[in-house]
């Protein structure tokens, strides 16, 4: 195959790389990979064909082909245009490639690696490299959630910053020094608050990944590759972390909304701010905004689930199904040949139940979706299909381990059948699709009606009636409200389950509350005349649920450090010094140095402006050994300006006779 000298094809090596070339010499094919699809070229077929410059290799059609794209792309909306512009990566002249060595991770940070790795594996943003001149190593940071006020060493309240989690980042400051600096200009946000100010209705938005939206430039993806234990990967997409990526995302924003910018939006990288002097006006604005690019959210959020209501002559199904990091189900029932669906519920997987073999997490999927929709299945026949026939026979295998045990004995609680999902043929289509609102009855509807017309529901068989003659014996109806009679004798008003949610709030979380356990918190509402039969079980799981409370949580015995009993035997042999403070400056005195002595409880103390060993040692000689006589034992804290140099040399000199000798000075932190 003989070469075109005016218009040669050349496949140098990035190019090569890019697509991802595999050449077959054997079979004369060459295949190209450019992300989901492949195209082949047969090297011998193409030998085959006329060696006519003019008709065979000759591309004169690619300039009108270039011409035509550039037209459409300029006819295009300002949405097309930005997609189709793509993050490039300038270096200056004087630099030279720095590839550099991984930091070394903990266990925990490593974990946050591998996880975050993945999911840009399985997104498609990165993929595996190793011939880069550019590697920027990786670095785990704590992720901030909040703020928290704490004291500091100087015992003063300042403002710090809570770790929710850890973000992987990656280290490009030898890359962005090296970079040619982007100049677009960000917008100021006082001129933007400006524009904002007198508009009546505001609606804010954010945008989802969105520097994961603008694709790198091919020649530059390997300057973006960073290390980690687990290989070299470059990014296909623009990562955090550059110095250009927010004027290029910045540009890219304003290129899609530059007909509403000042007018009905303001755009700050992805954070938008759409606005109108009147609610239907910020409604249509926001519309447009949405349809500009938002097309797919919006009719996620404005669509909702098509579910029905169930129909308890039906036998229930159940769809479980398990992948390696979560399991879900769907309760439905079947009508005719159709299969309507009821509920929806999914669950991800923790650290201990990844691990789980494939024949156990099938059986959690089943376990699971049995406890989330007990009220629907308890008492009625289920059908469970699964695409692990594997379970059917585990029901009735003796040796199985103690956890399949459990499940299995949890499973006798319910009339289930289990089939294999193949045999289940569910219409995805939805032929009766319509939205219920489905509402919940109090649970002390019942009594209610029951107290004030003396009508029983018709659906109720002779058990519940039974249970309903004998409970409406403890309450009392009282216009418009329905009374519990307690053991005590007192009545108590009965609440729902929204009133429920308030009456703890105020016990807890009020000025008032005082944030106490489940325990005392149901006492309190008792104490406050409130009933419901769960009381015990909500006010628990309100406590368990504060945040302040799991913040400071509390102090039990086994927090305490253990005590040392001290035997005194005569009065002033053993004294306890600390100091107080700081205070406010009074006179020029902070501090107040107190010593007390451990049989007659005589308190020693004197206002003084520094915390020292000077003043310690004065102290003493003054108020202590001169008017006391020499102690056996002195207790403080430790700190250095008791234990010193000073008040030892202070103590070992000759006293007059009758005096004792200091024997020694006690850490009380230490307890020797």
């Amino acid at each position: 195959m003989e070469e075109d000298k005016e218009s040669p094809i050349i496949l140098g090596r990035p190019f090569m790389k890019t697509s991802r070339m595999m050449i077959d010499i054997d079979d004369g094919i060459m295949k190209l990979r450019v992300q989901d699809e492949e195209l082949c070229f047969n090297l011998f077929d193409a030998m085959k064909q006329p060696k006519d410059k003019n008709d065979c290799f000759r591309m004169d059609v690619t300039e009108e082909s270039v011409v035509e794209v550039a037209n459409q792309i300029h006819l295009s909306s300002p949405l097309e245009r930005s997609l189709v512009e793509s993050f490039n990566i300038m270096l200056e002249e004087e630099f030279k490639p720095v590839a550099q060595p991984p930091r070394r991770l903990n266990p925990t940070m490593k974990e946050v690696v591998r996880k975050e790795v993945i999911k840009l594996l399985e997104a498609g943003m990165i993929y595996p490299i190793s011939d880069s001149a550019w590697v920027s190593p990786v670095h785990v940071v704590p992720k901030k959630g909040g703020m928290m006020v704490i004291r500091n060493d100087k015992n003063e309240l300042i403002p710090t910053g809570t770790v929710t989690g850890w973000r992987m980042c990656i280290d490009y400051r030898r890359l962005k020094k090296a970079t040619r600096k982007d100049h677009f200009t960000l917008p100021f946000m006082d001129q933007m608050l400006e524009r904002l100010s007198g508009q009546n209705y505001y609606c804010l938005l954010d945008r989802y990944s969105g520097y994961n939206q603008i694709v790198v430039n091919p020649e530059d993806h390997e300057k973006t590759a960073f290390t980690c234990p687990f290989g070299i990967f470059a990014y296909r997409r623009m990562p955090f972390g550059l110095c250009n990526a927010p004027a290029t995302f910045q540009r890219c924003m304003q290129a899609i909304f530059s007909d509403l910018i000042e007018k009905s939006i303001e755009v700050f990288m992805d954070d938008f701010s759409v606005f109108g002097k009147t609610f239907d006006m910020c409604l249509n604005n926001l519309d447009v905004a949405l349809g500009r690019s938002f097309n797919d959210l919006k009719d996620r959020l404005a669509t909702a689930p098509v579910i029905v209501a169930p129909d308890w002559k039906n036998p229930f199904e159940l769809m479980c199904d398990a992948s390696d990091y979560a399991i879900g189900a769907v309760l439905g029932q079947r009508k005719g040949k159709i299969f309507h669906v009821i509920h929806y519920a999914s669950k991800v997987l923790n650290d201990a139940q990844v691990n789980y073999a494939t024949t156990e997490k099938e059986l959690l999927a089943i376990v699971y979706a049995l406890e989330k929709f007990r009220s629907y299945l308890i008492g009625t026949k289920v059908v469970i299909y699964t695409d692990h026939v594997a379970i059917k026979y585990l029901l009735t295998k003796p040796d199985s381990k103690q956890r399949l045990i459990r499940w299995v004995i949890l499973l006798q609680e319910f009339h289930i059948e289990i089939r294999d999902k193949k045999e289940a043929e569910i219409n995805d289509e939805f032929p009766d699709e319509q939205l219920f609102q489905l509402q919940i009855r109090p649970w002390l509807a019942n009594l209610a009606n029951y107290k004030a017309t003396g009508i029983i529901p018709e659906d109720f068989d002779w058990n519940k009636k039974k249970r309903l003659l004998a409970d409406a014996k403890y309450y009392v109806w009282d216009d418009p409200y329905l009374f519990k009679i307690g053991k005590d004798g007192i009545l108590r008003r009965c609440a729902t389950e929204e009133e429920a949610q308030q009456i703890l709030w105020h016990c807890h979380n009020s000025p008032s509350g005082g944030h106490f356990n489940g325990w005392r918190k149901a006492t309190k509402v008792l104490q406050s005349r409130f009933f419901w039969p769960t009381i015990f079980k909500d006010a628990h799981h309100h406590a368990k649920n504060c945040d302040k409370c799991q913040r400071v949580g509390g102090t039990s015995k086994r927090d305490e450090m253990p005590l040392q009993t001290i035997i005194e035997v005569e009065v002033f042999d053993c004294w306890g010094i600390d100091f107080m403070g700081s205070f406010l400056p009074s006179f020029a005195n902070e501090y107040i140095l107190v010593a007390v002595d451990y049989v007659s409880k005589w308190v020693e103390a004197i206002a003084t402006p520094k915390a020292d060993a000077k003043t310690v040692l004065k102290f003493l000689n003054r108020n202590i050994f001169t008017r006391f006589r020499m102690p056996r034992v002195i207790i403080s804290d430790g700190g250095s300006h008791f234990v010193n140099e000073q008040v030892y040399g202070n103590a070992k000199k000759p006293w007059p006779k009758g005096y004792w000798f200091l024997e020694k000075i006690i850490n009380e932190e230490e307890g020797e």
